[in-house]
């Protein structure tokens, strides 16, 4: 289970790799006296980490990725951060690089990860469509002794070495507590889209875990849309049409929110509070030019390079986290000329570890 949202602000590199594994070495040596350093298989290994002597090997190494598929800006950021990791960051630790993407078949995915073990891949990370079959193929590959990196999601509790994601069920409880504040009562809509990169329904379990302690506020609707500005306009306007008074909404990301405000500009009501936006470009922008009061999440496209810093951690046996949850930075409007980049076009994400000319390039118009 993920940590409590306190713990959500909790960074964890490649230095605190080195200090944990070195602190579990110290309490052999002092106690004891020893004489010779024990094996690093006989290092214990911290509760809620694993010890990956067995998937050590010399490189340089094959790495293998099975994407859902850049469908999306919040995708196309993300693996960009991965190929920077394997192709930059990490060039002289890596022979090859096979990134195939699933286009959001599960059928595919499970046929990409056949092709991948069959080129003898050394470690297989994967951003997993959440189906049976996918499963099953993550666990052949576990089965055939080849380590898996899950990013941003699980898959039908399929077996993996190390799991990195955002926790979004403290991303939901963190924007429906701002939202309660932001209000002195009235109506609040949910509006939350699927797929997405993380997971709708714990985002979900989290809104309602902390609306439901608030009495001054009525959830008076709750909506799924797909993943598109416009289905996000039509059920906004479905929402409109059906309650004379909105006075607070919840998304789960900026698409959904850029969605909310066209649909109230249209009907000519006044935008109400939104919570749950992130970094991306297009909203910025959509906030920026209609003044709008939000609270916002940054989305996590650069946790793509956090799983290539376990990659290299797995393959050179150093211990790692069972469950490495990713960062996140809120921020509101007041934060948007910090944020918000008018010279880049709508798909680039603010919060991202690459250089600038890979910025410039993806996203310069």
């Amino acid at each position: 289970m993920a940590p409590d949202r306190t713990t959500t602000q909790q960074r964890m590199n490649r230095r605190e790799f080195i200090r944990v594994a070195t602190g579990a070495a110290l309490a052999l040596f002092v106690p004891a006296c020893r004489r010779t350093s024990p094996s690093p298989s006989a290092l214990p290994v911290p509760s809620g980490w694993v010890d990956t002597q067995r998937y050590k090997k010399p490189g340089p190494w094959r790495i293998g990725r099975s994407g859902r598929g850049d469908l999306s800006s919040w995708m196309v950021m993300f693996s960009a951060h991965i190929a920077y990791g394997i192709r930059v960051k990490y060039k002289e630790r890596f022979k090859e690089y096979f990134d195939l993407p699933a286009n959001w078949d599960p059928n595919k995915q499970v046929q990409d990860i056949e092709k991948l073990l069959a080129k003898g891949i050394d470690l297989l990370l994967i951003d997993p469509i959440d189906h049976a079959a996918v499963a099953q193929g993550i666990q052949e590959a576990m089965d055939r002794g080849i380590p898996v990196v899950l990013a941003s999601s699980t898959a039908q509790n399929a077996p993996y070495v190390s799991l990195v994601a955002l926790n979004e069920e403290a991303r939901g409880s963190t924007c429906a507590d701002w939202l309660s504040r932001a209000m002195a009562g009235g109506n609040v809509a949910i509006l939350a889209s699927q797929p997405t990169a993380g997971d709708h329904r714990a985002w979900l379990r989290g809104v309602h875990r902390a609306l439901d302690a608030q009495s001054h506020i009525r959830q008076v609707k709750e909506s799924t849309c797909f993943w598109s500005v416009p289905a996000a306009k039509e059920a906004t306007k479905a929402i409109l049409n059906q309650f004379s008074a909105i006075d607070g909404v919840l998304v789960n990301n900026g698409v959904v929110a850029q969605g909310v405000v066209e649909a109230f500009v249209e009907k000519g009501r006044a935008i109400p509070p939104i919570a749950g936006a992130d970094d991306w470009n297009g909203w910025l922008r959509t906030a920026k030019e209609h003044h709008v009061h939000f609270i916002g999440l940054t989305g996590g496209a650069n946790l793509g390079l956090r799983c290539v810093d376990l990659a290299v951690e797995i393959l050179s046996g150093n211990a790692v986290p069972v469950y490495l949850e990713f960062p996140y930075e809120i921020f509101d409007e007041s934060a948007l000329d910090r944020y918000y980049r008018p010279d880049l076009s709508d798909h680039y994400w603010a919060a991202h570890d690459l250089p600038e000319d890979w910025i410039e390039k993806m996203f310069k118009p």
